[in-house]
C-alpha cells in the first residue's frame, strides 16, 4: 500500500533539488516544470512513469502530459519501456551533449533567424521614418554584422558537435 505522506515531506532534499534545477532551467527560457521533471528522471535509479512523476511533483495529468511532450521533442528525456496496460517509463537522455546541441539548433538558432529577419526589416525602413525616429542606419548595419557573426559562430559550434566541449557529458 502506498504511503499517504506527500513525497515532498518524505524527500525534502530531492524536492528542493528539483525546485532549484527548475529555477535554473526557467532562467534559460524553459518552464520550471521541465527542469523539475528532468531532475527527478536524472537522479532516479530507474525509469519513472507519468503517475510517479505526477505524485512526486504534485501536478495535474494535463501539465505532465504537455511537459513530457516538450521534453521528448527536444530529446531531453526518452521513453525506455512500456509496462502493463501501456504505461510508458521515461529516463533522462544520457547524452547531455546531444541534448544541449538539440536545444541550440531548435531554439537559439531559430531565435537568431527571427532576429535577423527583424533587423532586415528595420534596415529596409524608409529613411524618412528612420530620421523621424532618430534611428541610426550605421548602428542598424553594425547590429546586422553582429547578428551575422553570432549566427555563424552558433552554426559552426552546432556543426562541430559542440567542438568537443560536450564529450564527457553523459549520465
Amino acid at each position: 500500500m502506498k504511503s499517504k505522506v506527500p513525497f515532498s515531506l518524505k524527500a525534502p532534499e530531492l524536492d528542493d533539488f528539483a525546485e532549484q534545477v527548475g529555477s535554473f532551467i526557467q532562467y534559460w527560457g524553459f518552464k520550471r516544470i521541465h527542469g523539475r521533471i528532468w531532475a527527478h528522471l536524472y537522479v532516479s535509479a530507474e525509469p519513472l512513469d507519468t503517475a510517479e512523476l505526477m505524485r512526486r511533483l504534485r501536478v495535474s495529468k494535463a501539465l505532465m502530459s504537455f511537459s513530457l511532450r516538450d521534453l521528448l521533442a527536444y530529446d531531453v528525456i526518452q521513453e525506455v519501456s512500456k509496462g502493463r496496460h501501456g504505461t510508458v517509463f521515461y529516463r533522462a537522455n544520457p547524452d547531455l551533449g546531444t541534448v544541449i546541441l538539440n536545444v541550440l539548433r531548435g531554439r537559439e538558432r531559430k531565435m537568431m533567424s527571427q532576429i535577423a529577419a527583424c533587423q532586415k526589416l528595420l534596415n529596409d525602413m524608409p529613411s524618412a521614418t528612420r530620421t523621424e525616429l532618430k534611428v541610426d542606419p550605421d548602428q542598424i548595419k553594425k547590429m546586422g554584422d553582429l547578428i551575422e557573426s553570432a549566427t555563424q559562430a552558433l552554426d559552426l559550434f552546432i556543426g562541430m558537435g559542440g567542438s568537443g566541449v560536450f564529450k564527457n557529458l553523459t549520465l
